[in-house]
């Protein structure tokens, strides 16, 4: 998988944000609070005892502090980042490398800094390191590591920096804004041991089992740009006096519309965050199998469908990567999801929906995503965990009386069983209502 340049930032002496205004003391370390504190106290003491030397000595010690601290404000600090992540797409609970170069591209020689990479809580710790002294024009690299078991699109960034006076009197939180971003690939459960054949294709009219070794010229037609010339016919074009290339038919092609339901809420409920999961899973390895079998395979989710790009069926990586950064939505956009799937399958295809139970009329919707005559899947989970799985037997039921073979997820069921008792499904053989 290729690497990721992480976006760049830079940053001028700003500091980090902050909800509620600070005083100007607050950026003063303990050791300047106690000159503070003491100067003071040597001014008062002076002034009340009537010397004069102890009043300077005071005013001395007490301004010290509070010049470090103008000078900090006026100091222009200025950096920028750049982060390679490599791979910038993995598996689940794997290892990534992330390469952060710090350049300095301003006129002046930037201080020794601490520096504290911010990272997404599911990353781990926060990578910690100091930032040697950068002379104009020059840079410095740090390399760190990055695991999640989480999936998802996961924040790298942005640097936070510790600034500090040479007498340690003073600090001040900057950031160098600028993030990389690192995909984690949802989980996979091997279904090898079951498979399923994709919908005949009504596209084409020679059935993808007998079109191996191509068909004969079937017709012939004018040339258009684009064209390979190997294909040109010259006993048409001699004839007819125009370029002319065979016209060969497409042989039908088997597909799979794979469904995920993503509604925030069913019926004023909340989606279970371990069902949606158990959602995205069971896509995900869905996708690895059928798509891994070579079948034409579009994935709805999303308001969208996600097909191959320039005639290219869709590849493993990715439909892995659409899921990965699948998250809940509103229910308003599953019934897109819905629509865009049944146009998909309007000219024949296997449809597979991982959904959680649906009222009646959500139901008709999903059973009408199956075209007559092509088989239909459909694994239905509970809302939640805590949800009696009543709800989600009656949408397979509501499922199976409209051809489709549906089996309803309780808790303990495994992916493999389930994909392996849908797959047994008389319906997924005879449902050609």
């Amino acid at each position: 998988m290729s690497a990721l340049g992480g976006r760049s930032g830079i940053v001028r002496g700003s500091t980090a944000p902050r909800r509620r205004r600070r005083r100007l003391t607050d950026a003063l370390t303990l050791r300047g609070r106690c000159f503070l504190a003491a100067g003071v106290a040597l001014m008062v003491c002076g002034l009340l005892l009537g010397f004069r030397d102890i009043t300077r000595i005071g005013f001395l010690v007490a301004g010290l502090p509070l010049l470090m601290l103008l000078l900090a404000r006026r100091q222009r600090l200025s950096m920028r980042t750049t982060r390679t992540v490599t791979p910038s797409i993995v598996p689940i609970d794997q290892w990534s490398d992330v390469n952060l170069r710090v350049e300095n591209p301003g006129p002046a020689t930037t201080p020794i800094l601490m520096a504290e990479e911010q990272l997404d809580y599911a990353l781990g710790d926060r990578p910690r390191f100091v930032v040697p002294r950068m002379a104009p024009g020059a840079e410095h690299l740090i390399n760190y590591r990055v695991r999640s078991t989480v999936r998802g699109r996961h924040r790298l960034g942005p640097l936070g920096l510790r600034v500090k006076d040479p007498f340690d009197m003073t600090l001040r939180l900057a950031v160098v804004r600028g993030t990389g971003d690192l995909i984690v690939l949802p989980r996979i459960v091997s279904l090898s041991g079951t498979t399923v054949a994709g919908g005949l294709g009504n596209e084409g009219t020679i059935p993808h089992m007998i079109a191996l070794h191509g068909e004969d010229d079937v017709s012939v037609r004018e040339h258009r740009e684009g064209d390979d010339l190997r294909r040109i016919h010259w006993p048409a074009t001699a004839r007819t006096g125009d370029l002319m290339v065979r016209q060969e038919d497409r042989p039908a092609t088997r597909r799979i519309v794979l469904l995920l339901d993503d509604r925030a809420t069913v019926e004023r409920a909340p989606r279970g965050t371990a069902s949606f999961e158990w959602a995205v899973t069971a896509a995900a390895s869905i996708a690895n199998e059928v798509i891994g079998s070579g079948t034409n395979t579009f994935l709805a989710l999303g308001g969208e469908i996600r097909s191959g790009h320039g005639g290219e069926h869709l590849r493993v990586e990715e439909a892995l990567t659409e899921l990965a950064v699948a998250e809940l939505r509103e229910p308003v956009q599953f019934v897109t999801t819905m629509a865009l799937a049944a146009d998909a399958a309007a000219s024949g295809a296997l449809c597979i929906a991982v959904v959680a139970a649906m009222a009646e009329r959500d139901t008709e919707r999903l059973a009408r995503v199956r075209p007559p005559g092509s088989p239909g899947m459909a694994l239905v989970l509970p809302v939640s965990d805590s949800d009696d799985p009543v709800a989600a037997s009656a949408t397979a039921t509501g499922l199976r009386e409209r051809g489709w073979s549906a089996v309803v997820i309780t808790p303990g069921t495994s992916l493999v069983d389930a994909w392996a008792a849908a797959a047994a499904s008389p319906a997924l053989q005879g449902g050609r209502r």
